[in-house]
């Protein structure tokens, strides 16, 4: 047994570990980045500055955005860099708004408020538990994948970080006053979404069709306008759009299901 155990570790310390490139941790390190943004708005919130704490939200939200495409481009995908993804998700979009909505309003309603924040996190916590016990079932079904290319179960955790922070933003840019109780109502009512079954655009896997092009440039272009102008208040409009796009999603969902 000993002679085999020798002959064996001489293989191994023979076999040449070539490395890997670079750019197979660009992915990750964007991951990486992006949390600390994520938490930095936390930072900016105890200082009290509100638009700067908002704006590290929106930038996390970005690089979000930035590490699976990386990850595709690169071919650097990995089980490893998902689970990271989804833990950075949580503390990003599921600790951090709820903490800056808690030091800017939800603080005024006690332990109430302190609740809400738990809820909101828990709720997170849930979603992703879920979403990836449900991605290792979907890679064996083709057409779960199909499916899930085109649509979330549930809010996904970027949207829901940044619904919790409507009525911070409406603060901000208009200067009115929103009670304490309206953060309370949307953080339990992002919350529930989240850990909901309600199926949502996955705008990432939808197809443009030629004519549409000149149409959707238009309405980035006005979306690119109002982020340079009032940011605060064209985040919470396309929020509210993005929740009325609930009812076209439910719809094209269950059309889908009755094509299979």
């Amino acid at each position: 047994m000993k002679v085999k155990s020798d002959k064996l570790k001489k293989r191994l310390m023979n076999i040449p570990f070539k490395g890997y490139p670079i750019t197979r941790f660009i992915p990750n390190m964007t991951t990486l980045l992006g949390l600390c943004i994520g938490l930095t708005a936390v930072y900016y919130a105890l200082q009290g500055d509100w638009e700067k704490s908002l704006w590290y939200v929106v930038v996390a939200t970005v690089f979000d955005g930035m590490d699976g495409r990386l990850a595709r481009f690169f071919n650097a995908s990995s089980r490893f860099g998902a689970e990271l993804d989804s833990l950075s998700d949580f503390v990003t979009f599921g600790v951090s708004p709820a903490l800056v909505a808690y030091f800017y309003s939800l603080h005024h309603l006690g332990r109430l408020g302190w609740g809400i924040v738990l809820f909101f996190c828990i709720c997170a916590g849930l979603r992703l538990a879920r979403f990836n016990t449900v991605s290792l079932d979907i890679e064996e079904d083709p057409k779960l994948i199909r499916l899930q290319k085109k649509y979330f179960a549930g809010v996904p955790m970027p949207a829901a970080g940044l619904l919790m922070l409507v009525p911070v933003m409406v603060d901000v840019d208009t200067g009115y006053d929103v009670h304490s109780l309206v953060y309370a109502v949307f953080g339990i009512g992002v919350g529930l979404l989240m850990v909901s079954k309600i199926p949502t655009f996955a705008f990432k896997g939808m197809n443009i069709q030629p004519h549409q092009i000149i149409f959707l440039l238009g309405i980035i272009g006005v979306f690119v306008i109002g982020m340079m102008t009032r940011p605060w208040l064209t985040l919470p409009t396309v929020g509210f759009l993005y929740l009325i796009s609930f009812f076209f999603s439910f719809k094209a969902y269950q059309r889908d299901i009755q094509l299979d």
